[in-house]
């Protein structure tokens, strides 16, 4: 028999909080890391196609227990109800507004009624590192790592490293997790912490290193690890590192060829979409261009996809062109620049041409604005290596051409055939 979800209002004054857990097919212990593979799990159970008002309630729980602080608020709320529940909102309201003292007291005063409320303790423990009192922090934070089951002690301590780590005690929250390495048995999630921290601390290569332990064999992938696969991506193409982009790509492609299910597929297709989005609003089409193609070949059918690598490919192909432009010594930087500002003005928004402008070399073009040979010499190697920008701005360039060339003798002509 299928389950069935009741979504009828209960009585306001004897109102019992409904069992998130239950929703998703779990229990209030969970790690926080496997929320959405128990929801993926559920929205197979029960898709939105054939059962939409159950599908609605598992998103809602999903919506709340994903989030660690929603969570921790339902938690309170489900176990010692609405008064403790006001006086914890009471006390984070307390701290937002920097009253420590009497966030101390209203914490100390819900740790008194129940004094073992892991979520109280850690919101205590947040608010040490809040008071620059490390010391009270550890020991609140390791006092509860040493009482808990051998399970949680990892997510306690992945915790700690949070908060540390957000807190700009970076040293302290990886000597944190060295010390508490005996109790990490979810090596895949703490490969995936290291990695956000060192991305939060704009650390990419540090970052670019932790990825091969941070997810499963390329056969053993999962919708629950798309975000770090596109995380991944994008490291690669911040990093420069080209070459791997097709590696990982293949990795992604082998993930949507394990999926059947019609809403893993609508989560894919929109993860891609919205990251070439990403990096088309920031004038990076190179980039688009990359989440693009990978669509294409997972939805070819999809007009959407289609119409939008249409649109893109011509000025990712462009971009690329522009790139190896710079890298060629051949070409003088004046001529590298000057198409530079032909594609920024045409393919940028307003922002990010300003913000070209405001970084554009003026005293180094106007030095270089005496070489007319070289400048000419420039321009013909686009027209032959680089055929698409040449095509693309072949008005202005032509015009730059015939401005550096005059004045030029016999001889100086001569050279540029």
């Amino acid at each position: 028999m299928e389950r069935r979800f009741s979504s009828k209002r209960r009585n306001r004054n004897k109102e019992k909080v409904e069992n998130l857990y239950k929703i998703l097919g779990t229990r209030s212990n969970i790690g926080q890391g496997r929320i959405k593979e128990k929801y993926i799990e559920k929205v197979k159970e029960f898709p939105p196609e054939t059962h939409p008002e159950e599908f609605q309630e598992i998103r809602r729980a999903y919506e709340i227990l994903r989030d660690v602080n929603k969570r921790k608020q339902y938690d309170m709320r489900r176990k010692y109800g609405e008064k403790l529940e006001k006086i914890m909102e009471d006390a984070i309201f307390s701290m937002a507004k920097g009253e420590f003292e009497k966030a101390e007291e209203l914490i100390g005063y819900v740790l008194e009624v129940d004094p073992d409320n892991i979520p109280v303790r850690l919101t205590q423990a947040e608010l040490f590192l809040d008071m620059e009192d490390i010391e009270k922090f550890y020991d609140v934070v390791d006092g509860i790592i040493e009482e808990c089951d051998t399970d949680e002690k990892q997510y306690i301590l992945f915790i700690k490293f949070t908060m540390l780590h957000s807190n700009e005690y970076h040293e302290e929250a990886f000597a944190a997790l060295e010390k508490g390495e005996e109790y990490i048995t979810d090596t895949e999630e703490y490969h995936k912490l290291k990695i956000r921290a060192f991305l939060d601390s704009g650390n990419f290569q540090q970052a670019w290193g932790e990825f091969k332990h941070a997810l499963p064999s390329v056969n053993n992938l999962t919708i629950g690890d798309l975000n770090m696969l596109t995380c991944w991506l994008n490291v690669a193409m911040n990093l420069g590192k080209w070459g791997e982009i097709s590696k990982i790509q293949n990795y992604i492609r082998k993930l949507s060829k394990t999926i059947i299910d019609e809403e893993e597929f609508f989560i894919l297709r929109e993860d891609l979409l919205e990251e070439a989005d990403s990096y088309q609003e920031v004038s990076r089409y190179r980039e688009a261009d990359i989440f693009l193609q990978l669509a294409g070949q997972i939805f070819p059918k999809d007009e959407v996809v289609r119409e939008r690598r249409k649109e893109i490919q011509p000025i990712a192909k462009l971009e690329g062109e522009l790139d190896r432009l710079f890298k060629d010594r051949e070409v003088i930087p004046y001529v590298s620049m000057k198409i530079q500002e032909m594609f920024a003005e045409e393919y940028f928004d307003n922002e990010y041409y300003d913000e070209f402008l405001n970084n554009y070399p003026h005293e180094m073009m106007e030095e270089m604005e005496q070489l007319k040979e070289d400048i000419a010499c420039g321009i013909l190697r686009v027209k032959k290596k680089y055929p698409s920008l040449y095509k693309e701005f072949k008005e202005e360039l032509t015009d730059l051409f015939n401005e550096s060339t005059k004045g030029l003798n016999r001889e100086q002509r001569r050279r540029l055939r």
